[in-house]
């Protein structure tokens, strides 16, 4: 972590105060949505919970497994297997930051080494946690480059790399995702957090930057189009709505096409 990220940070029980508004508010999107792939209140309980920086250290054993498992329940090849696992993975991760980046502009720290994971039978198969309370704060574009520091530097970064070295997944793809995991939340859980749900997902893209940028348009919320495919729609069980795949017949040729070169 570097100076100016780490001079931003608060840790310990301010944090844990810091961050208790975006602890109901996970709360209340999972009695309303659904169970969420975010532990309550970020915090570990129970057994089971391993380093996110477990992932991406070699010889990977752990990365793998998850992927021949996704491997398994999807009948899907490697490639497009690391892709779906990295769409949950990358969403979970980064949900909490993006509802905290909206709610109040205090940004709970995710990277290898502060988050932690554990992957229950239940849906939707992963939970995120922090092993100690790490908060951010800042204004809107102050808080872009944390983000781009440590969620997408020092946690995601390592992964994708990772699944490229393990499958041959493509990292723009992989990287799609994490730009879908950006604006999405915005428009569905913190939409009533915004005066404009689409000026806040513009302005939180440019202020992260890198290798997000230019992964997906707004063309009218609350719809948005990815420019990068996930890889669902190689398994022909429908395209997902954000795709950049539009058409039936489109569909059948892309999956076709990036089958064939995933790993090129």
């Amino acid at each position: 972590m570097n100076r100016t990220l780490a001079e931003a940070v608060a840790v310990g029980r301010h944090a844990e105060r810091a961050l208790e508004p975006l602890g109901a508010r996970l709360r209340a999107a999972a009695e309303t949505d659904g169970p969420l792939g975010v532990a309550p209140g970020l915090r570990p309980t129970g057994d089971g919970w391993f380093p996110v920086a477990d992932l991406a250290a070699r010889p990977r054993e752990r990365l793998g497994a998850l992927v021949a498992e996704t491997e398994r329940r999807w009948q899907a090849p490697p490639h497009v297997a690391a892709a779906l696992w990295w769409k949950n993975f990358s969403y979970w991760t980064t949900l909490p930051v993006v509802l905290g980046w909206a709610l109040n502009r205090r940004v709970p720290v995710l990277t290898a080494e502060t988050a932690v994971l554990s992957t229950p039978a239940a849906d939707p198969g992963m939970l995120v946690a922090l092993r100690e309370p790490r908060v951010a704060t800042g204004d809107a574009r102050e808080l872009g480059a944390v983000i781009a520091g440590s969620l997408l530097r020092e946690l995601h970064a390592p992964v994708i790399e990772a699944l490229h070295a393990l499958t041959r997944a493509g990292r723009r793809g992989l990287w799609g995702s994490v730009a879908e995991a950006l604006v999405h939340p915005l428009v569905t859980f913190a939409a009533d957090l915004l005066e404009d749900s689409g000026d806040g997902a513009r302005t939180l893209l440019e202020s992260v930057g890198g290798p997000v940028a230019g992964l997906i348009e707004l063309p009218a919320l609350p719809e948005l189009r990815r420019r990068t495919c996930c890889l669902w729609v190689t398994l022909g069980q429908g395209i997902c709505p954000s795709c950049c795949v539009t058409e039936p017949a489109d569909a059948a040729r892309d999956g076709e096409r990036r089958n064939a070169g995933a790993r090129s």
